[in-house]
């Protein structure tokens, strides 16, 4: 099957369906750095660095040399940050990106794909009590796709986070779509994704490393990610962290978070009551991690060590393997990886569109 990608980020949508098999032909992404990011990881897919309201279908058919109706699928990662239930000054329905839609709903009228698949946070289905998702399906069904919509969580299918994601499938085609059914018993913890990878200091800012010990309790998540013939890792950059930062962090065990901090140390904060429960909140070895999402600002912290996350820990536990670099200033780096759709569940949702495509 042959996929063309909107909003396609830093490749974590196109790295989980190529595990699937799933080819992507063109992938459109208008940030400069994450563009880059999916150039370098991906270089036989044609990127198009620019904004989708500006690309056409027309455009779409030419580059791929294809007619009307011969692409396999559509796929888009749109922004969710007018979905996101922990983004509450975004969170409206006049928030210009959630209607980015639309323009998927044009470039399926103009290349009229076999399938289309959009993801996003699963708050799209909780937006005006659900009807702003409800309208949208609507819109899809009357442009003749049979369309559908659900939620997984990525923890269900081997990715060591609990992240929930919204699908959208739809097919014009006379197969039915059915998401995959994942299982707890496929869940992955903190250890088993990052406990191998270099010790690091706040503030550590060299790229490349040699890896950590390979300890005999780390599981095959890690060592799946981790291929054979790579001594050195990269992506072991880590923000620098004020001392009054760091002395926060000193008294937040496993599992905690902003709660677990004196209030002499929270003066700074207008009401730290507001902090949402991802704020300052250390990970714990033997558990998923919460959702990633930025997780400079969120301040999440390394299990045993006193500092936020390398790149590299946070790429893993999105499920990126250690050949998957991000380009860019370390800020975007880090808004690339926690935007990023899990690879794995990616994955999962590529396999079951290749099995009800071939039925």
């Amino acid at each position: 099957m042959v996929a063309v990608e909107l909003c396609g980020g830093a490749g974590g949508l196109a790295r989980g369906l190529e595990a699937a098999g799933i080819d992507i032909a063109i992938a459109v992404e208008q940030n400069k750095y994450a563009a880059s990011t999916y150039k370098f990881n991906f270089p036989n897919v044609d990127v198009i660095e620019d904004d989708i309201r500006k690309v056409s279908g027309g455009l779409i058919l030419r580059k791929l040399g294809v007619r009307r109706e011969e692409l396999d699928v559509l796929v888009a990662g749109l922004p969710c940050q007018g979905f996101s239930e922990s983004n509450r000054r975004t969170r409206t329905v006049g928030n210009p990106k959630n209607l980015l839609y639309r323009e998927v709903l044009r470039i399926l009228a103009e290349v009229s794909p076999r399938w289309f698949v959009i993801e996003n946070v699963a708050g799209i289905k909780t937006l005006k009590s659900g009807r702003f998702l409800e309208r949208m399906l609507d819109e899809f069904r009357a442009t003749g796709y049979r369309t559908e919509c659900g939620v997984l969580n990525s923890a269900d299918f081997g990715v060591p986070q609990c992240r929930r994601r919204a699908f959208l499938v739809g097919t014009r085609t006379a197969s039915e779509f059915t998401f995959p059914n994942g299982t707890s018993e496929m869940r992955t913890t903190v250890r088993d994704a990052i406990a191998d990878l270099p010790h690091l200091e706040n503030g550590a800012n060299a790229d490349r490393l040699p890896y950590g010990t390979f300890r005999t309790d780390v599981g095959q998540y890690a060592k799946s990610l981790r291929p054979g013939d790579l001594d050195t890792v990269t992506g072991n950059e880590v923000s620098r962290n004020s001392a009054r930062v760091i002395e926060r962090y000193r008294y937040i065990g496993m599992g905690q978070n902003w709660s677990a901090i004196p209030a002499r140390l929270m003066e700074n904060y207008a009401n730290p009551n507001l902090c949402h429960t991802g704020v300052y909140y250390r990970l714990r070895w033997d558990e998923q991690a919460k959702v990633i999402g930025n997780f400079r600002k969120n301040m999440l912290i390394h299990p045993a060590q006193d500092r936020g996350l390398s790149i590299r820990e946070a790429a893993r536990l999105q499920s990126f393997d250690d050949r998957h670099e991000f380009m860019g200033p370390l800020n975007d780096r880090q808004q690339q990886v926690g935007d990023a759709v899990p690879p794995r569940l990616a994955t999962a949702v590529g396999n079951a569109l290749k099995e009800c495509h071939a039925g």
